[in-house]
C-alpha cells in the first residue's frame, strides 16, 4: 500500500507503522529519563519536559492503533507549548 509518493520515493504503511512505533517508544525512553531527573532534581523544567514527552507518547500510540495521520497536528502543538514553557521559566 502507497500512502505518500514523494519525488519518485515511495513510502508504504509499513514504513510509516515501524517509524511510529520507534518514535513511541523513544519518547516513552525519554519521558521515563527525564521524570527520573525530575524527580531527583524537583525543577520544574524538567516536569514540563516530561510532560511533553509522555503527550509525545500518547500521540504515537494513538498514531500505532488508529492508523491515522490526520488531526495529530493538535498534540504537536501541546507538545511544542509544553517545551516552550519548559524553555522559557526560570
Amino acid at each position: 500500500m502507497i500512502l505518500i509518493k514523494k519525488g519518485g520515493v515511495k513510502i508504504t504503511g509499513e514504513i510509516l507503522l515501524f517509524s511510529s512505533i520507534v518514535i513511541t517508544g523513544l519518547s516513552f525512553l525519554l519521558f521515563f529519563i527525564s521524570m527520573v531527573s525530575y524527580i531527583r532534581m524537583g525543577e520544574m523544567k524538567l516536569f514540563f519536559i516530561s510532560l511533553s514527552f509522555l503527550f509525545f507518547f500518547i500521540k504515537g500510540i494513538y498514531a500505532i492503533v488508529a492508523n491515522l495521520t490526520n488531526y495529530l497536528i493538535l498534540f504537536d502543538l501541546i507538545i511544542i507549548v509544553l517545551l516552550y514553557i519548559a524553555a522559557a521559566k526560570k
